[in-house]
């Protein structure tokens, strides 16, 4: 025991020191013939010596050695690869799991047992089934690491097939308690091929090349040659020939197509079955392309050639994959025929300077029709020779009627964009920046005033007015619109003599491609690697917002939501691959179940979704790996001093669960002012003064 002092003395302890030794030795002198006072006299001073020891804070230090028991844990692979072993059946696997629990118990050990895929369980928060979807290893080291100083030491039972996480565990060589492995499986590993990877692109145009990737992984002894063949729908478009190597090692392929049919085209991988192979689930991947349209066609009918004409043509003509028919009235006669028109399909049928007579009954019945079964979209933009009577009886295909708004005067008038809404802002340049375009465009002859009716939108305005000059909207999946100025033309060459001399051929081409539906604002073209995924295994989504230049693709974040009736939504964030052009995401395929997801892609001015749905099956992924993995589990055992052994030999482990103690010293300090015992003290020695006043009659 070590007796230290925590306050220096001072002035004021000497003082009463010598005080207190100065009145003892008058007390005495003073009653030295009072024999009986001298045993209560000297209790009196121990009070007051033991009050000014106190004032010095005193700690006194001692050490204490004791010892506990460290622990032995034991962690059984609960994985899906443990249940295959052709040697061993999982109900033999899981009874001598058991076994050697009880086992290490019976030798009166402090243990402790966990079962692991990827994660650590204890045994009593999970039952004991061989279905977990992955291994990983990592996670066993670090649990032995989080609770070492408390361990003598651990035992692994696996094959040592690690499907997740790291493989290096350099966290072993920081271990100071030794690992036991004992490998359970076969040595030989069971034959296995899967389609690792398809990579494709989400969406092509029609007649466009395309390339297919397709990476295969083997496991096993395999030296074959397999089929790899590629199908749309029934029909076979390749195959090839492919040298496989086994053991884990990967080989790819690749085919090149041309797709010709529209829309959705669903393709499949194949390939062939090797004898012995012990999942051939993984053997097929279906995929899907999206196609969309080489040419979209467009109809100018032009009643009487105007100035308007020229630019309109020229503006079309710069749209990608349009291709245009020119029809122009002749007196009652097109050039060329008009049949033409009426037996030819288009997405978009643009009006110039036209009606210039109210057209008929019967010609409005055709029309109703053809854009109705063609689903095709309208624009007219008012010519010179556009009168009133004549266009309102284009009106109804419209939607919009007279105004009751006229100008007194027949002046060019200044004009200006409405206020953003969902519409507009695919018809703007540099996203309809008004601050920055303002007054900059020059101003338009009024020639319809109109107003529209409900689903259609003023995208802009005349100066000082409600009087519009462009109107457009959607009714019903048709899409219409009108540009009620008879002088585009204006517009169009005078800002050819400006620094925004593209802006009006930018305006046309985003009005008109908005209603040929090119520019795919609101469609998403994204894929599931896989409809039907194994638990465990990578779900890799990818796709793209179609025709979104280098600039707008930046703006944009993308997320997908995964769902199911039982579990709250999961999200993962999409990230754009600048190298395949496309948004991407990975995760692992968690609890089995039907899941349907949605895909958002949004930036400050839009969103767009996508939905679909996927199922995960129970966990086959390990079945790839099929055998013990000994080099591995000899390496853990020599990193740590353990032992690897067998699992024929396994009850030679429990000889080396030993009961083992770890000694601790601890220091113990006491603080006499701080701790009861200086009251104890003080009590004790009042106590036996006061007893001896009561025993010499003082009290």
């Amino acid at each position: 025991m070590a007796l230290e002092f925590l306050k220096q003395t001072d002035g004021w302890f000497w003082l009463l020191l010598i005080a207190t030794i100065l009145t003892l030795i008058w007390i005495i002198i003073s009653i030295k013939e009072e024999q009986k006072l001298l045993g209560l006299i000297g209790i009196r001073m121990c009070v007051f010596m033991v009050l000014l020891f106190m004032l010095l804070s005193p700690k006194f230090s001692w050490k204490d050695h004791y010892q506990y028991p460290l622990r032995w844990n034991i962690y059984a692979d609960r994985s899906v690869s443990m249940g295959y072993h052709q040697a061993l059946s999982p109900n033999s696997y899981i009874d001598n799991v058991n076994s050697l629990f009880s086992a290490a118990v019976n030798k009166n050990t402090e243990t402790q047992n966990f079962y692991f895929d990827h994660r650590v369980y204890t045994a009593d928060e999970t039952s004991f089934f061989l279905n977990g979807e992955a291994t990983d290893l990592g996670k066993v080291f670090d649990h032995i690491k989080d609770s070492e100083s408390e361990l003598a030491g651990a035992i692994i039972i696996t094959d040592g097939q690690i499907t997740k996480g790291d493989q290096t565990h350099n966290q072993l060589k920081e271990l100071l308690i030794p690992i036991y492995t004992v490998g359970v499986g076969d040595t030989i590993p069971l034959v296995d091929i899967a389609i690792q990877a398809v990579e494709a692109p989400t969406v092509i145009i029609k007649g466009e090349e395309m390339d297919i990737n397709i990476t295969l992984s083997s496991h096993g002894k395999i030296n074959d040659r397999i089929n790899i063949l590629l199908y749309k729908g029934k029909k076979l478009l390749g195959s090839k020939y492919i040298q496989l190597q086994g053991e884990g090692s990967l080989a790819n392929a690749k085919f090149r197509i041309t797709p010709q049919t529209l829309g959705e085209n669903n393709y499949i991988v194949k390939t062939s079955v090797l004898a012995d192979e012990i999942n051939i689930n993984n053997n097929s991947q279906p995929f899907q392309i999206s196609v969309l349209k080489d040419k979209y066609k467009l109809a100018l009918i032009t009643g009487a050639p105007n100035f308007n004409t020229a630019p309109l043509k020229k503006i079309i003509r710069k749209i990608p994959r349009v291709e245009l028919d020119h029809y122009i009235q002749n007196d009652d006669k097109f050039i060329p025929s008009i049949n033409e028109f009426w037996s030819t399909p288009y997405e978009l049928i643009v009006f110039d300077n036209f009606p210039l007579i109210p057209i008929s009954k019967r010609w409005k019945q055709i029309l109703a029709k053809k854009i109705v079964s063609q689903k095709s979209s309208i624009f007219l933009f008012a010519g010179p020779n556009t009168e009133k009577k004549a266009t309102e009886s284009m009106y109804p295909f419209f939607h919009v009627k007279n105004s009751q708004v006229t100008f007194n005067d027949n002046k060019r008038k200044q004009w200006y964009w409405a206020e953003e809404n969902n519409i507009v802002k695919y018809f703007s340049t540099d996203g309809f920046d008004r601050t920055r375009f303002e007054n900059i465009y020059p101003p338009l002859k009024p020639k319809l005033y109109l107003e529209p009716e409900s689903n259609i939108s003023s995208l802009a305005y005349y100066d000082n007015s409600s009087i519009p000059l462009l109107v457009s909207g959607e009714v019903e999946g048709l899409r219409s619109g009108i540009w009620t100025s008879s002088d585009f033309s204006t517009l169009f060459y005078k800002m050819t003599e400006t620094d925004h001399e593209d802006i009006s051929d930018e305006l046309i081409n985003n009005l008109l491609s908005w209603f040929l539906r090119t520019s795919g604002e609101n469609e998403l073209y994204f894929r599931v690697n896989k409809d039907v995924f194994q638990q465990g295994e990578e779900v890799h989504i990818m796709g793209s917002h179609f025709k979104k230049d280098a600039k707008e693709i930046f703006t944009f974040t993308g997320y997908i939501t995964l769902l199911n009736k039982e579990d709250s939504p999961i999200t993962y964030e999409l990230t754009y691959n600048p190298v395949n052009e496309q948004w991407e995401t990975k995760f692992l395929a968690g609890k089995p179940g039907s899941y349907s997801y949605e895909i958002t892609m949004q930036n400050e001015n839009e969103v767009f979704t996508q939905n679909g749905s996927l199922m995960i099956d129970e966990s086959q992924i390990e079945l790839n790996q099929v055998s013990v993995n000994k080099e591995i589990l000899i390496k853990i055992a020599n990193t740590t001093n353990g032992k690897h052994v067998v699992w024929e030999s396994r009850a030679e482990l429990i000889d080396k669960i030993n009961q083992k103690f770890n000694e601790e010293i601890v220091v113990r300090n006491v603080i006499l002012n701080e701790n009861t015992l200086g009251i104890i003290i003080l009590v004790i020695l009042l106590s036996i003064e006061w007893y001896i006043r009561r025993f010499i009659g003082l009290s």
